[in-house]
């Protein structure tokens, strides 16, 4: 953390680990385990300064038959604040990461952005722009209409396709754009070291790299 820090990199980061402390979406839960588990990831980074934020879900909900789950995710986002404000740490972001399903991707932003348990950020996962593609073919357009007027900041949390190879990521220029940044905050390529599935740009362990303004880290 503080080499990331020596370069100015910062940290955004998931609440959850190990399969166990997941909020599943076949059978969500927020109990106490899960909630014991999230502060003390919160306990364990909020004095590096460089940490970002939190997310504490990513595609829980991932399709229209889990989206009772997200009540859950919320829950523990709304307790996640709560107790970041108890402890009198300092002000640290909490958030939820999400799928691009059509059935319940306009739903589910709209309900993560609602209410005094609204989350702090939405990150949006989007695979669309693949090979050389553009704005208006990719639905990076379409996206970025629907959120034009969204209240709470938003970003790629995870993008690219690796079909066609090698990736080539002319999707840069437009998330960096000026059809994009008024609405987009930026976004994280998936994925930084390479896995099986074949995103990674490097072969070792599975880590998102990603800038707008200052680079940061995503770590799930």
């Amino acid at each position: 953390m503080k080499a990331f820090a020596a370069a100015n990199i910062y940290i955004l980061t998931a609440l959850s680990g190990p399969k166990s402390t997941v909020i599943n979406g076949d059978a969500p839960q927020w109990n106490t385990d899960l909630y014991d588990y999230y502060t003390s990831v919160i306990d364990s980074m909020q004095n590096y300064t460089n940490v970002l934020g939190f997310f504490v879900g990513n595609e829980v909900a991932y399709n229209s038959s889990t989206s009772s789950a997200m009540p859950f995710v919320k829950a523990a986002a709304r307790d996640m604040k709560a107790y970041i404000k108890a402890n009198n740490y300092r002000s640290i972001p909490v958030g939820y990461s999400t799928n691009d399903d059509a059935d319940i991707r306009e739903p589910l932003a709209a309900y993560v952005n609602c209410g005094d348990d609204a989350v702090d950020f939405l990150g949006y996962n989007l695979y669309s722009w693949c090979g050389h593609s553009s704005f208006i073919q990719s639905g990076y357009g379409q996206m970025t209409g629907r959120f034009a007027n969204y209240s709470i900041p938003v970003f790629l949390s995870e993008y690219g396709c690796n079909v066609p190879s090698p990736r080539n990521f002319t999707e840069v220029q437009a998330i960096y754009g000026d059809k994009m940044t008024d609405t987009f905050s930026g976004g994280i390529v998936y994925q930084y070291f390479d896995q099986p599935t074949g995103y990674g740009k490097l072969s070792l362990f599975a880590l998102v790299f990603c800038a707008k303004s200052t680079p940061f880290l995503q770590i799930f």
